[in-house]
């Protein structure tokens, strides 16, 4: 099987995998100069560099590659050290280079409304595959959304039991209601979606976090969800949530700590604010938003 041959057929089917590629050898190796190896997902090859434990090693940087999207040069001395000569009997020196391809991120937009077309807008531009869902389909269709790779219009329910994010997918949740949100938050809590936010005002997510924790949910599920959503910018306008949003979910994959992101959890820790006293110095902007995503 040829090696580019699997790796386009491995990224059209939208799964990582990792190329490694043997740069440099001195001596002698079982392999050629320039051999090639694709790993797949889950440690299964095609190609090889040169086999025994060295190759075993370099199926592990693989994994390693395709689970944080960064490259690594592995080199081996198979002469000082024998462990990783066994089975390869030849004694040279190699450095192979691994490279990592992962598909895109994925961003489901829960929403089609002003908030939800400005953030679909911005998440494309800075990369993100962006899928939106909404229950009303004048929100919700290919003429308001022509670069998303999907739009769903249809019952909540009907339309997430067809999703299925993975661990690296974002989901940002901006309908029309509380009771909307409710749902949606409700099915986002039982995937592995590594970024979950929802939009509104520390009013607004307080009543929608009593309700979920009415379902029995684990804390740290909860835990995970950034509301209100979006990086703390002061943000007003649709458009101004959108870039605090989009933001928040780069400085997520990025790994980026010093960021000054909301969670719901925290709700249950009364704070202060420059605006006010009650711990709620978002209300009005953010409960303006709310509704400008349902219209």
């Amino acid at each position: 099987m040829d090696v580019f041959e699997e790796l386009v057929r491995e990224r059209s089917a939208r799964r990582p995998c990792a190329l490694a590629t043997i740069v440099n050898v001195q001596g002698s190796v079982p392999a050629s100069d320039h051999a090639k190896m694709l790993v797949r997902a889950d440690g299964s090859i095609v190609g090889t560099v040169g086999g025994g434990a060295a190759e075993g090693e370099v199926i592990v940087k693989a994994c390693e590659a395709m689970k944080d999207g960064k490259p690594r040069m592995v080199s081996f001395n198979l002469h000082d050290n024998p462990l990783m000569d066994s089975g390869m009997v030849c004694g040279g020196a190699l450095d192979v280079f691994v490279e990592p391809f992962r598909p895109a991120v994925s961003a489901y937009l829960f929403g089609g409304g002003h908030v939800g077309l400005v953030t679909a807008r911005l998440a494309q531009s800075v990369g993100f595959e962006v899928e939106v869902i909404d229950d009303r389909p004048e929100f919700a269709n290919a003429e308001r959304f022509p670069e998303a790779r999907a739009v769903h219009a249809g019952p909540w329910e009907e339309v997430t039991a067809k999703l299925a994010p993975d661990e690296r997918a974002l989901i940002f949740i901006a309908t029309r209601g509380h009771a909307h949100d409710t749902k949606v938050l409700s099915w986002a809590l039982t995937t592995p979606a590594g970024y979950i936010g929802m939009i509104g005002s520390r009013r607004k997510v307080q009543t929608v976090f009593n309700k979920i924790r009415t379902q029995n949910v684990p804390a740290e599920r909860l835990a995970r969800v950034h509301a209100p959503v979006g990086l703390n910018i002061g943000a007003d306008t649709p458009e101004e949530i959108a870039v605090s949003v989009v933001a928040e979910m780069i400085a997520h994959i990025r790994g980026a700590e010093a960021v000054s992101s909301r969670f719901m959890a925290d709700l249950d820790t009364p704070r202060r604010t420059a605006k006010g006293a009650d711990g709620d110095g978002d209300a009005a902007p953010a409960e303006q938003v709310s509704g400008l995503g349902a219209a």
